[in-house]
């Protein structure tokens, strides 16, 4: 790898990590899903730093070629964030679940509440009719 790609490669891995740091400060995106690609970009320019760790763990991971060594890392990072996103998801969708049921029985519980009042206020309505009639009558 030559020296110049290895600016480019640190410099936007540097960008993308300002740029998820200022997603974060503006609250337009959780910690907790931004990990995953810190780690990611961490890793890439340590492996653009030290170039020669790439030959290492190809050789630890009996790849013949770092270039197919790079591509495994790679994909082994991006399923991993894949699989921390789904299973973000999933809580998520268990969540809204969770909360829909609980909205429903709340509503279910006011709506009870509404027939309660409404049966009470038929009864005053029609004590007060009652007593209007006999008051009536009465005259």
């Amino acid at each position: 790898m030559n020296l110049l790609t290895q600016v480019w490669i640190i410099v936007l891995s540097v960008c993308i990590i300002i740029y998820l740091f200022e997603k974060i400060r503006k609250q337009k995106y959780f910690v907790k899903f931004s990990m995953p690609w810190f780690f990611t970009f961490f890793i890439i320019i340590i492996l653009a730093v030290f170039p020669h760790l790439i030959d290492v763990i190809a050789r630890a991971l009996g790849i013949n070629e770092p270039t197919n060594a790079i591509f495994f890392i790679a994909i082994c990072i991006l399923v991993n964030n894949i699989i921390n996103i789904s299973l973000s998801i999933s809580e998520a969708k268990k969540h809204s679940i969770e909360m829909a049921q609980e909205i429903a029985l709340l509503k279910k519980d006011i709506l009870n509440m509404n027939d309660e009042i409404t049966d009470k206020y038929k009864l005053v309505r029609e004590i007060a009719i009652l007593d209007n009639t006999e008051t009536n009558n009465k005259s």
